[in-house]
């Protein structure tokens, strides 16, 4: 009898959901166990340290959006006091300059959530949940072509200090696809956590070096910042689409409301009599990103984001559904001594800041374009779930493989590897199929990919037709599904 369905940013991610699956647990007991692994398996990705959102609909029918993003602090301090560098960063197609140290630091909040999730939805004691993630941060996992990238790409953020170095750059070098990653002190600091529970997190041991560090060395974060940290609770935004109704991020997060204006536009604008992938259909799919992007950007004055976050879907035999986005930004370089533990720096994402570095307000939670998104059929039952990483092309990417699904009625690999493109600051970027069917001007910078990219997300995604759950990690992020 199957158990349950994962498509996730990792096979040992996904593994590990799977894991607790086949032991009886339900979809969040799952969710659970992949957040600890993706830890270690996705570590440019995934960190305590960071913010994540998830999207929840159980059997009975409720739909909860949890925001465990990350927190600004309650006050500032000089600039001129504050540590807070910046970092150019060479994607070979493009480069981003990103900002790290302590002061990039906001309040993290991914452990609130995984305490919350497990309080409000779990079955299984969280020692137990823990134990797939400590079994891989001690044995080791072996880095993939895609952490590889990251680490390699990230180099002056994981060379930083010494204790992120010694892991990912052992020998002065990174660590090369097929070696493996071990983070023992992690696993150690994780099964002390469970074993003291959430405060430990947030005023105990840990924030107390955390605070410290910030302190002495050019950060914002007190102990009232850390002592005061919640986890907000919301109703998803929902809106229709055909006789779909879709769940998604609400606000202060902006990635949902932008992939509800991308759905009512493609509703409204796309001919059903275009064949995909025609003149016509690539020219409405740009138009609209365009005129979607081109209105936000006027309100916020958004910046590109390479996006160094991921996602996994999981849904139980019950008819459980969750589906989480998690972020660590690129890292701020530091650690918290011994733990293996590198906090965020989304204070120096300037996505995150339209009005600038430093024009954040104090005590604040951080808006994203992260949209963990739930789609019920006509009757309301569960039908998809469906994330990704990749910064500001987030709501277009998921949009487009909703379309797919949707609109052309393909299967969920298909509509997870079929081509996308994204338009915005006058640069149009293309995957092979687009390419040539565009609209040209003299404003538009047109960028023509060679084959399909991480550039445009990893849309993993799980899709139910008929009576049957499929599901699909996209090559793009090197995703990994998996049915147990």
């Amino acid at each position: 009898m199957t158990q349950g369905i994962i498509a996730a940013g990792h096979e040992e991610t996904a593994a590990a959901a799977a894991m607790i699956l086949k032991e009886g647990g339900n979809a969040f007991d799952a969710a659970i166990a992949a957040f600890f692994a993706s830890f270690i398996t996705e570590p440019c990705m995934s960190s305590p340290g960071g913010g994540a959102f998830a999207n929840i609909f159980t059997a009975g029918g409720e739909s909860i959006f949890l925001d465990c993003f990350c927190q600004t602090p309650q006050v500032k301090r000089p600039v001129a006091e504050v540590e807070f560098e910046p970092m150019v960063v060479n994607f070979g197609e493009t480069t981003e300059t990103f900002h790290l140290g302590m002061g990039s630091i906001a309040v993290p909040g991914i452990i609130a959530g995984i305490f919350h999730i497990h309080e409000q939805y779990a079955t299984i004691p969280l020692s137990v949940l823990a134990e797939p993630a400590l079994d891989i941060a001690r044995k080791g996992v072996k880095i993939n072509n895609f952490q590889f990238f990251d680490i390699c790409v990230l180099e002056a953020i994981m060379t930083k200090e010494e204790e992120s170095k010694n892991l990912f750059y052992p020998e002065g070098k990174p660590l090369a696809v097929g070696e493996t990653l071990r983070m023992a002190k992690m696993a150690d600091y994780l099964e002390y956590l469970i074993k003291e529970g959430v405060r430990e997190f947030y005023e105990g041991e840990f924030a107390g070096k955390l605070v410290k560090d910030c302190q002495d060395r050019g950060g914002f974060i007190t102990m009232d910042d850390m002592r005061n940290y919640r986890v907000n609770l919301s109703k998803p935004l929902s809106f229709p689409y055909r006789n779909k109704t879709i769940l998604t991020n609400p606000l202060p997060g902006t990635g949902g409301t932008l992939l509800g204006l991308f759905m009512r536009k493609l509703e409204k604008k796309y001919n059903k009599n275009y064949e995909p992938f025609s003149s016509g259909h690539v020219q409405t799919l740009q138009q609209i990103t365009d005129e979607v992007f081109r209105i936000e950007r006027t309100v916020t004055n958004l910046n590109k984001k390479w996006g160094s976050t991921s996602h996994f879907n999981i849904v139980d035999k019950a008819g459980n559904a969750i589906n989480i986005t998690m972020s660590n930004g690129e890292g701020s370089g530091y650690m918290v001594p011994g733990t293996n533990i590198m906090l965020n720096n989304m204070l120096g994402e300037a996505s995150l800041l339209p009005g600038g570095f430093h024009s954040w307000a104090c005590d604040t939670r951080l808006s994203s374009m992260m949209s963990p998104t739930i789609v019920l059929d006509s009757d309301g039952n569960f039908e998809t779930a469906i994330g990704s990483g990749g910064g500001s092309r987030i709501p277009s990417v998921i949009s487009q493989v909703l379309h797919y699904l949707i609109d052309f009625e393909m299967s969920v690999h298909d509509a997870v590897h079929s081509a996308r493109l994204h338009n915005e600051h006058s640069e149009l970027n293309l995957e092979p199929d687009f390419v040539g069917k565009h609209f040209n001007s003299a404003e538009l910078n047109v960028i023509n990919w060679k084959e399909p990219a991480m550039f445009f997300g990893g849309v993993h995604t799980i899709h139910k037709k008929g009576k049957t759950l499929h599901a699909c990690g996209d090559n793009r992020r090197e995703g990994f599904a998996l049915k147990v």
